[in-house]
């Protein structure tokens, strides 16, 4: 086939006819300008435009753009060539293909469609996924050269605009009060007059006093005396019912374990305890009496 190809090429040379260029197109046969294709950006109301030309002669065949849908919607793109005024090529077309996130082609505009040979054609794409879209432009003929301008805009589901009735639906004002164009406040009038009052406050009540310690219910006495009983050791504490305690109360020696119960006259009290008189002593010498 390169042979054929070849053949023409020398040929057409030959014949004192235009040069066709042999090669690709491109600069490098290894070159893959869909992996860096120029971003389009959206203005402010979805749409976007750029523009360039293209020669095959030139290692200029080919441009590719990236457009990113934001959202599912609709995406239409306009392209409008201006091809050279003495074209050499009689079948000129200019073609565009469009293609999705997953590199599938999805949509073009090339020799094979009704539009072949117009300058200008329109695409729309409907119900497309948000994602990024590659747009490629080729000149389709060797000898072909050409200016383009490429514009597209994006509507999103659902955005079409509802017919508005406004102001039918809000309520009239009713007619306000009429306001003189001079002050008609009286000549005499005085504001009222802003009375201060001033509350005064009397001497503080002394504090209410504090309740009395409510009496010791306890007593206590000095041990005078020890001597053995029979069932322990009989202890007299100096402290009778002359200083409130009474007989039946309750003696805690100070260093024995347990209570005995006292007998008391008008100076003195006895209890019996279960305790030598040394561990007595050894306490301290006083005892606790309670009722």
């Amino acid at each position: 086939m390169r042979r054929i190809v070849l053949a023409s090429v020398l040929l057409a040379a030959a014949c004192g006819g235009p040069k066709i260029p042999a090669h690709s197109g491109y600069k490098s046969e290894k070159a893959k300008p869909w992996k860096k294709p120029k971003t389009l950006t959206w203005d402010e109301n979805m749409e976007t435009k750029t523009g360039g030309d293209l020669s095959y002669a030139d290692y200029r065949r080919a441009r590719w753009y990236a457009i990113e849908v934001p959202a599912a919607g609709e995406l239409e793109l306009k392209l409008e060539i201006t091809p050279p005024g003495d074209a050499v090529n009689d079948d000129f077309d200019f073609a565009m293909e469009v293609l999705d996130p997953g590199f599938r082609v999805i949509s073009k505009a090339d020799m094979e469609e009704e539009d072949v040979g117009e300058l200008s054609k329109t695409r729309t794409l409907y119900d497309l996924q948000p994602g990024t879209y590659l747009v490629h432009l080729y000149l389709q003929g060797r000898l072909d050269f050409a200016d383009f301008e490429l514009s597209g805009s994006f509507k999103r589901a659902g955005s079409a605009e509802v017919p508005s009735d406004f102001p039918a639906q809000v309520a009239f004002l009713p007619a306000l009060p009429m306001v003189p164009l001079t002050d008609d406040t009286p000549a005499r009038y005085r504001p009222p007059q802003t009375t201060v009052v001033t509350i005064k406050k009397g001497p503080r009540r002394p504090p209410p006093p504090k309740p009395e310690a409510p009496p010791a219910t306890t007593k206590t006495g000095r041990i005078i005396g020890v001597s053995v009983s029979g069932g322990g050791t009989q202890v007299t504490l100096g402290i009778g019912t002359a200083q409130g305690v009474a007989s039946g109360w309750k003696a805690k020696i100070a260093g024995v374990q347990g209570t005995s119960t006292v007998t008391c006259d008008e100076r003195r009290c006895t209890a019996t305890v279960s305790a030598t008189p040394d561990q007595v002593k050894a306490g301290g010498g006083t005892a606790t009496l309670s009722p």
